[in-house]
């Protein structure tokens, strides 16, 4: 019996320097898939925000307050940045669109008349929309090369 016990006494060893690197490794990579899908999150987020923030902002709204509505950068640098915690701006980008609701074309904002509604050709009013898209590039902290393109999408209609 002595004899058997001797055998295993190193069995532990290499056993625990096989299994704690994997156990290490997966633990990290749950890390980090955790990270990626906060800063998907947040570029989602961030385009959600964006998109209302310009859709209340248009040409009627700048008629009544005397103000011209604000532009992309504005947009930009009013909304978006001050959301992106713990991300790099200069791996973010903005942009946003008004999205004509009779066509379906859409338009830079800065270009565009950002009106709220698009007559048919019969005379009816149609809401006519915002759309902001924010990109990122994340390059995970470890693990991974990069980058990774996370990119968050969101359209809203115009109200005023």
């Amino acid at each position: 019996a002595v004899i058997r016990r001797r055998a295993r006494r190193g069995a532990v060893a290499v056993e625990a320097a096989v299994v704690y690197p994997a156990l290490f490794l997966l633990l990290l990579g749950v890390v980090v898939g955790g990270l990626g899908v906060f800063r998907y999150e947040m570029t989602a987020c961030m385009a959600r925000e964006a998109a209302r923030y310009a859709a209340v902002r248009g040409a009627d709204r700048a008629v009544e307050t005397k103000r011209p509505p604000p532009t992309e950068r504005q947009i930009a640098d009013d909304v978006v940045a001050p959301m992106a915690v713990a991300m790099d701006p200069g791996r973010l980008t903005v942009r946003v669109e008004w999205v004509d609701g009779r066509t379906g074309a859409a338009a830079g904002w800065d270009a565009a008349s950002k009106a709220v509604t698009t007559p048919t050709p019969a005379g009816d009013p149609v809401t006519n929309r915002v759309r902001v898209t924010v990109s990122y590039r994340w390059f995970p902290e470890v693990l991974l090369a990069g980058p990774i393109h996370l990119v968050g999408v969101s359209e809203s209609p115009m109200a005023y």
